[in-house]
């Protein structure tokens, strides 16, 4: 039995596809998909047994912490829990219900996330993969990957109390660049065979220093479908068609013709909902296509967090300097093939 078990998770950029993975958006339209790629911008989770009794949770990037008697005593602080504690709490309280020796649970329990707070790169979702694979590893629970996605998304539906999308988890499991299919059976992974290096030298990540809200925006777009607004409606075919078109771009190795898809997908976005956007976000991209980007789009669901520019051949670094002159941070990453990695001691 492990007496120490840390895992990490990577988070992902979405290319094209995004807010069609909510249910249930993806049963309204043909032949839904989303593209996203999982990148080194890490969400960490680490368990230790403590000599000391009881449960400690330590937030690193969020600067918080608490520290409770028993798992009962975590449980009925669940209503009252910080923000940033209440999805670790609740996956802890999931997990920790039984000791594996029957004995109270007594561990520490701390999570760490490089992408910054409301950075629309699926920081929460890949946090939630990752403890959740840590804590199925510490209780010796031994889900498979399908369970371990559906358990970290509902937890994460009770947190955010609106629904939540699909695509984040897939990229934190799994890692690699995917077309997600959305099916009535189910979601279909679908790993496309784009080179990463080339496609790392088209895409500028930037955060915008404006942290966001993803369950606000989406929540304004979807009840706006479900209420039958046909702007709304209208512009997620017009996505679906753009993110099909990043598929066999992407496939086919026409890297222009992926950035144009890209910004296909933004164009539609922006009729979606007045919160997609803003005046920064706007600058940022028509700045950077001037320096060589073919497109720009927002991470996510908009209204801030990061914005990713699609270069055109050899202008990636004009691309990165032109956001830097406006006050964006340019974000260092990489894409990266593996999905949740786990050491154990």
């Amino acid at each position: 039995m492990p007496e120490r078990v840390e895992t990490r998770a990577p988070t992902r950029i979405d290319l094209a596809g995004g807010t069609i993975d909510l249910w249930p958006l993806y049963l309204l339209h043909d032949e839904p998909v989303t593209v996203n790629a999982a990148i080194d911008q890490y969400a960490r989770a680490l368990i230790e047994t403590t000599s000391h009794a009881g449960i400690e949770l330590v937030s690193a990037d969020r600067d918080r912490r608490a520290r409770f008697a028993s798992v009962a005593e975590l449980r009925a602080a669940l209503p009252t829990a910080q923000s940033e504690l209440e999805f670790p709490m609740r996956l802890a309280a999931h997990f920790l219900g039984k000791d594996r020796g029957g004995s109270p649970s007594s561990c520490r329990i701390s999570t760490d996330c490089q992408a910054p707070a409301g950075s629309g790169l699926g920081g929460s979702s890949a946090l939630g993969i990752a403890l959740a694979k840590a804590l199925d590893r510490y209780t010796e629970r031994r889900l498979d990957d399908a369970a371990l996605l559906s358990l970290t998304r509902s937890i994460e539906t009770q947190v955010l109390r609106i629904p939540t999308g699909e695509q984040d988890y897939h990229p934190a499991l799994g890692g690699g660049i995917l077309a997600l299919h959305y099916t009535v059976e189910g979601t279909r992974v679908e790993r496309l065979a784009a080179d990463p290096e080339t496609l790392r030298d088209r895409t500028v990540l930037v955060f915008t220093g404006v942290s966001r809200s993803s369950g606000l925006s989406n929540w304004d777009m979807l009840k706006r479908h479900l209420d039958g607004d046909q702007t709304v409606r209208a512009a997620l075919d017009r996505i679906i068609g753009a993110t099909r078109a990043m598929r066999r771009a992407l496939l086919a190795a026409d890297w222009d013709a992926a950035g144009e898809a890209l910004g296909e997908e933004w164009e539609a976005r922006k009729r979606m909902s007045p919160m997609v956007s803003n005046e920064t976000i706007d600058r940022l991209i028509d700045t950077a296509r001037s320096a060589g980007a073919v497109a720009g789009k927002v991470c996510g669901a908009g209204g801030g967090g990061c914005v990713v520019l699609w270069s055109r051949a050899g202008r990636r670094q004009a691309v990165a300097d032109s956001a830097a002159r406006l006050g964006a941070r340019i974000l260092d990453f990489r894409y990266v093939a593996e999905g949740v990695l786990q050491t154990e001691s």
